[in-house]
């Protein structure tokens, strides 16, 4: 990325003419240099050619070939001499460098970080003044929502690529613009998927989903006064003089954040507990559970019975919910601990089959999740909820609550959520899953009033 120095070439039509001679001139090094690593990569080839027709040729022949002394020498040279030659060429480098070279030398007449942002803001401009439509605008069509035909055609036209939306979205989402930089990742998303990342993109498909989750979660309190935060009680006296903080992120499906919901300590040692027992996490698989690629992380189940900081946990989770966690209504607490690019593919928590190997506590479906943030991430690894699109970041110490099932006992399939690559940091998550039976009364008088 350039520096930050000021620049001002977005600011005159003129000055963008003049960088259209600049990228000519750019160019023109580009040749050179493709020219020279032709060159370079042909003479590898030539190389190997010569190599392989003789492994092709005497070094199949039925006499031994290394009883020619001239073989021999030809073997030993090539593999002391003629491969190091080969392997160890600075010619690449050099080529590169020169490249480089030649950029330098331009690089005062070239765009600075300011023009790009102002750039971007010249599009987020036209976008609010003339009420465009932004995947219209991408596809480089002038196209009000209004009105779906081109109130102006353009002689030459041009599309946004996945990483030019990414540009654009990240410019707004640096200055908290998170209305301009929700549309924008969208459309970057959008495009990034099904095609390869190219070298000279700056972001990439996890990039912008990341992005635009946090974005999402941004605005999202700013669009329903019925989303607020509060202390919350439940009614339970042992929380009169402690009350939990209570952030209500979504009504459709019910998505609350307790937060402070665990202390430091007690994460730590969850962590603790669970660290000898993690295995690869499964997913229901017909009637059993298996490993699969969409969930990248390793788990632990911990008893209450084995640790006393779980069944404080679940007696906090009673207060909190008024559900029954106690076994079999509701699982043994999973602890989980994400892999590189840890994540978990779109999923539901609850069962959509009757053979699903959650039935076998025989205490009904799965009706509500605690998902507990045992850790700091500093990049990545929201839960994304697909269909009611919106996701929330990860919050250490807080707990984030749903009800997976309507009060009829059908699934919510606005439930459908997902854990998005962690990019930096070491995610760590408690999940306590409650089943149906034994908790209709407390869930008719319990958290939220959904119909």
């Amino acid at each position: 990325m350039p520096d930050e120095s000021f620049g001002e070439m977005f600011t005159s039509m003129l000055s963008v003419n003049q960088a259209v001679s600049a990228e000519r001139k750019l160019i023109d090094h580009l040749i050179i240099y493709i020219e020279h690593e032709a060159q370079r990569l042909e003479d590898i080839k030539r190389f190997f050619s010569r190599v392989t027709s003789l492994h092709d040729g005497i070094y199949n022949e039925p006499s031994d070939p290394i009883a020619n002394p001239i073989a021999a020498f030809k073997l030993v040279k090539r593999l002391k001499s003629e491969w190091l030659n080969v392997v160890h060429s600075t010619e690449a480098e050099e080529n590169i460098k020169v490249l480089r070279e030649d950029y330098r030398r331009m690089e005062s007449s070239l765009p600075k970080l300011e023009d790009l942002r102002g750039a971007a803001h010249g599009l987020m401009r036209l976008q609010d003044v003339y009420n465009l439509h932004v995947e219209s605008l991408v596809r480089g069509h002038f196209q009000q929502i209004s009105d779906p035909v081109d109130f102006y055609k353009l002689s030459v036209s041009d599309m946004l690529s996945g990483d030019d939306c990414f540009l654009v979205g990240k410019v707004a989402y640096d200055l908290e613009d998170y209305y301009h930089s929700v549309l924008w990742f969208e459309e970057a998303v959008r495009l990034f998927r099904g095609t390869e990342w190219s070298p000279e993109n700056e972001g990439t498909l996890e990039d912008a989903l990341d992005h635009l989750a946090f974005s999402h979660f941004k605005p999202k309190h700013f669009e329903n006064p019925s989303l607020f935060c509060d202390y919350f009680t439940n009614g339970s006296p042992a929380l009169f003089l402690q009350p939990i903080r209570r952030e209500i992120i979504s009504l459709q499906p019910y998505v609350v954040l307790f937060h402070g919901f665990v202390t430091q300590a007690e994460a730590k040692n969850i962590r603790k507990y669970a660290m000898p027992g993690l295995r690869r996490s499964v997913v229901a698989s017909g009637m059993n559970q298996a490993t699969a690629e969409y969930r990248i992380s390793k788990s632990a189940w911990l008893k209450e019975s084995a640790h006393e900081v779980v069944g404080k946990l679940d007696q906090r989770i009673t207060l909190v919910t008024g559900l029954n966690v106690q076994p079999p209504y509701a699982e043994y607490l999973q602890v989980v601990n994400y892999g590189i690019g840890g994540h978990y593919e779109p999923h539901f928590d609850h069962a959509t089959s009757d053979s699903s190997p959650l039935y076998r506590l025989k205490t009904g479906n799965r009706v509500a999740t605690i998902m507990i943030y045992l850790s700091p991430v500093q990049a990545g690894g929201s839960t994304a909820f697909i269909y009611a699109n919106f996701s929330v970041p990860v919050v250490q110490n807080a707990a984030l609550f749903w009800w997976n099932l309507h009060k009829n006992g059908q699934g919510n399939v606005d439930t459908l959520h997902a854990g998005c690559p962690v990019i930096v940091g070491n995610k760590w998550v408690a999940n306590k899953w409650v089943h149906e039976y034994e908790q209709e009364f407390r869930r008719r008088c319990s958290l939220n009033p959904e119909e």
